[in-house]
């Protein structure tokens, strides 16, 4: 009798393990706001036999955040389908997953999807490394740093360089090699790269790629520069008609007192003759001050400065640097009438008018308006306190309009 019983238990044991239920889904980790094919495999669950309904859960109840769509039942024990993870979902987290169908009760939740944070798996290069600048026809040695990347198990590593877009046929990349970083997460790669003489001046990007974490891009890794390109920089922003102003411009690796300098002024790309220049003078090499009249039926509006030197014939052109306007007889003041001092200014400037002032306009040397005030009260006199209003060091240009008219002058912050 007691063997009889023994046989009926293990007999049911076994049979239990036969046919108890159980599934799993693969690939079993995702990321917010992701979509992904899956596969459900399940061990005596009918999904062939059966009409089967696959959700996910949390907080012991089906929930929205993780949805499967696309449902196709292969055979018995195997289901395929796509899976989508809102945006909104916060990670880490976790959603295991309930199938039920017409021949089986619910299946007991075993296994689902784990939510991980993109900061732990996505391969990335680092956004804002400062590689600093690569002169025309020289070669450099750069450093890539990357999350999450295999530089040092990866078998094959492309680095590619591009502008606009466009892979970049002057610019060579050699000697690319891993290094090992202290982070277990991070990676670096050391390369050289080499600028052609020929090579556009400007912002770069690159791409690296291996067979395990793709293609990484980084926009704006580095800057071709020309170290000898000249430029040049204008301290004036505008005139009325017939009247004669005079004009301070800043160099760099130029050479005003070793050179024949020509300046002229043009308007939609062609020479005007509405405005002179003349009385050049060179204080440094890379100083220099010039007036400009302006005739009384001049075109009104913007011009450029179009510069050339009698050695290398080097040519620059500063964009919308001038711009002419009407003036209006007695609105257009000497600025004997109003005094702005001191100038240069430090933390505070005084500015004192025969009449009371209306409006006080600041205005730095692109054209760009950084203070418009108008005061509380009637007053000739006003102090401004240029720390406390956040004007950096520098030339700017300040325009007083008060009841007797209005007076426009260059000052200097330091």
């Amino acid at each position: 009798m007691k063997t009889t019983i023994t046989l009926f238990i293990l007999f049911i044991t076994i049979s239990l393990g036969l046919f108890a239920q159980s599934v799993a889904i693969s690939p079993n980790k995702a990321v917010a706001g992701q979509t992904f094919a899956v596969t459900i495999s399940g061990k005596s669950t009918s999904f062939l036999t059966g009409i089967n309904t696959v959700n996910f859960i949390q907080n012991s109840t089906i929930t929205s955040d993780v949805i499967f769509t696309n449902q196709k039942v292969v055979n018995d024990s195997l289901i395929t389908g796509t899976v989508t993870i809102l945006s909104t979902v916060n990670a880490p987290n976790y959603f295991p997953l309930r199938i039920s169908n017409t021949i089986n009760p619910p299946i007991n939740i075993s296994g689902g999807i784990t939510i991980i944070d993109t900061d732990t798996i996505i391969p990335r290069l680092y956004k804002g490394i400062i590689f600093g600048n690569i002169n025309q026809g020289t070669n450099k040695n750069i450093t890539i740093r990357g999350k999450n990347t295999h530089f040092e198990t990866a078998q094959n590593i492309i680095v590619k360089v591009y502008k606009y877009g466009i892979e970049s046929k002057s610019i060579a990349v050699s000697n690319i090699r891993a290094i090992k970083y202290p982070s277990p997460d991070a990676g670096s790669l050391s390369l050289d790269v080499f600028v052609d003489i020929q090579t556009k001046i400007g912002a770069y990007s690159l791409s690296v790629e291996n067979e395990i974490d793709g293609k990484l891009l980084l926009d704006n890794a580095f800057t071709v520069i020309n170290p000898n390109q000249k430029s040049i920089s204008f301290y004036l922003l505008s005139g009325n008609r017939n009247k004669t102003v005079n004009a301070t411009i800043k160099g760099s690796k130029t050479n005003f007192q070793g050179m024949v300098n020509y300046f002229h002024f043009t308007k939609s790309s062609v020479i005007s003759q509405d405005l002179e220049i003349s009385n050049f003078l060179a204080t440094t090499e890379f100083d220099a001050t010039f007036d400009i009249k302006i005739k009384p039926l001049a075109e009104l509006g913007n011009y450029d400065l179009v510069y050339t030197n009698s050695v290398d014939e080097d040519t620059i052109i500063v964009k919308n640097v001038f711009t002419v306007y009407q003036g209006v007889g007695t609105n257009e003041i000497s600025e004997n009438t109003t005094k702005i001092y001191p100038n240069p200014a430090k933390n505070i400037l005084n500015i004192e008018s025969k009449k009371n002032i209306t409006s006080i306009h600041i205005f730095d040397i692109t054209g760009k308006e950084i203070l418009n005030k108008i005061p509380e009260k009637q007053t000739q006199n006003l102090q401004l306190n240029l720390t406390e209003i956040l004007i950096p060091q520098g030339f700017y240009f300040i325009k007083v309009q008060s009841l007797e008219g209005m007076v426009t002058k260059k000052i200097v912050v330091e």
